[in-house]
């Protein structure tokens, strides 16, 4: 009875007219919600290690606090993902917002008098804490409001103001730092998180908790349940575990220290990155109603086409001036199909969740992502240090690598098509 209410609760609240696709209101204020909530977390995990920098001079207790403060967000989502399933998303969003209101204005208050590095340890774990116990309410009510190219352009613009908030945030954190101080930064972010708790409280959000039957079930049991939706969020991690870091690690490498670019360089390249996903978000929103999962190979393909003409690219006998145009070029191509087979992959995962456990799944691939993402990192680092000379060798391991993957993936989308939701 649940799964058929909610249902004739997306039908009335998502119209899909011919082109036009009319998404539910509530969908844009969590988008609001959001942007306030992350832009004020972003700004502040950025200032607030800056700041203890500049107080210790110690990059060694900057690095370490900085770490440190991730183990919470891991936790977080994890966590996240159950009480998603569990409790009305609009509430949990609501009462992180105003812990994380308390929580700034408290480190404000007491700024002046307690010792710097364990006031900015706590507020850093608390502002990742609550990130990672965020996403997972955000990532489990879009099936709730949304449903078939609506869930998709949704995923796409949930995906654009992630990015967003991560490429500003910085930039606001540090503009609002040198004008207020972190303690008017601090206090402003405090009653920012407040206002969007406030309106939080406001949402419509139906309720879909799992069945008690399923609740009673041990976590294994659960994910027996739904393996297609665990070999989806596999092909995710191989992805980030032997493709993506080929090019999010080389890339820095390829212009600083191969071709021995400038920093201007690096930057401009960086930019064309963040460009990139943008993209993928807008060509996701835009094409929402023909994106479907078997449609997830082609941007697997794309993505295997860029990293092999990137390590034809820098090849010895290709100028350096040519080989920083096509490396800038197809990294700006490499994070636009990663990025839209992210949100087509999401919103595969969103539409056959069980009822219910659509926050488990999505906290679950969000920890896979963390944990297999600097495994890869560190991996290809140490095989760009080996191949020094040679990069190209590195990225065409990738390439046959993300062959591999392919193939795979090819598989897991076709049985993947006919899974339907429990």
């Amino acid at each position: 009875m649940q799964i058929q209410t909610v249902s004739r609760y997306v039908c009335t609240k998502t119209i899909i007219t011919g082109e036009h696709i009319t998404i539910n209101p509530t969908f844009y204020k969590i988008t609001v919600c959001q942007i306030i909530t992350l832009f004020g977390n972003a700004a502040l995990r950025f200032a607030l290690p800056l700041y203890l920098l500049r107080r210790t001079d110690s990059a060694a207790l900057y690095g370490s606090v900085t770490a440190l403060a991730l183990v919470p967000m891991l936790l977080g989502t994890l966590a996240g993902g159950v009480l998603a399933d569990r409790c009305r998303k609009q509430k949990i969003m609501a009462v992180l917002d105003t812990v994380s209101a308390i929580g700034m204005a408290a480190t404000a208050v007491i700024l002046p008098a307690a010792p710097v590095t364990p006031l900015v340890l706590a507020a850093l774990c608390l502002l990742y804490a609550v990130e990672g116990l965020y996403q997972p309410a955000v990532q489990a009510s879009l099936p709730l409001l949304l449903n078939g190219a609506a869930l998709a352009r949704g995923n796409a613009v949930i995906q654009l103001v992630d990015t967003i908030d991560e490429l500003l945030g910085p930039l606001l954190g540090s503009v609002l730092l040198h004008t207020l101080g972190l303690r008017g930064l601090l206090l402003l972010c405090a009653v920012c998180f407040a206002v969007s708790a406030l309106w939080e409280r406001t949402l419509q959000i139906p309720h879909a908790p799992a069945a008690r039957s399923d609740q009673r079930l041990p976590p294994k049991a659960l994910f027996l349940r739904a393996r297609p939706l665990l070999r989806l969020a596999a092909v995710l991690a191989l992805l980030n575990l032997a493709v993506v870091p080929a090019f999010t690690v080389g890339v820095p490498l390829l212009i600083v220290r191969y071709y021995a670019f400038s920093d201007t360089a690096l930057a401009v390249t960086q930019s064309a990155m963040s460009a990139g996903g943008l993209l993928g978000g807008v060509l996701a929103g835009a094409f929402a109603k023909r994106l479907f999962l078997r449609r997830g190979t082609a941007a697997l393909w794309c993505i295997t086409a860029v990293c092999a003409l990137l390590g034809l690219a820098v090849l010895p006998c290709v100028p350096a001036a040519a080989g920083y145009i096509a490396v800038t070029s197809l990294a700006f191509c490499m994070l636009a199909a990663a990025a839209l087979f992210q949100i087509l992959l999401f919103t595969a995962i969103q539409a056959h969740a069980p009822t219910g456990q659509t926050g488990r799944f999505m906290s679950l691939i969000t920890v896979c992502a963390c944990l297999t993402q600097p495994v890869g990192q560190a991996a290809f680092g140490l095989l760009y240090g080996l191949f020094a000379a040679l990069p190209s060798a590195v990225l065409f391991a990738a390439t046959a690598a993300s062959i591999f993957i392919n193939l795979a993936a090819s598989h897991i989308f076709k049985k993947a098509v006919s899974f339907t939701k429990s």
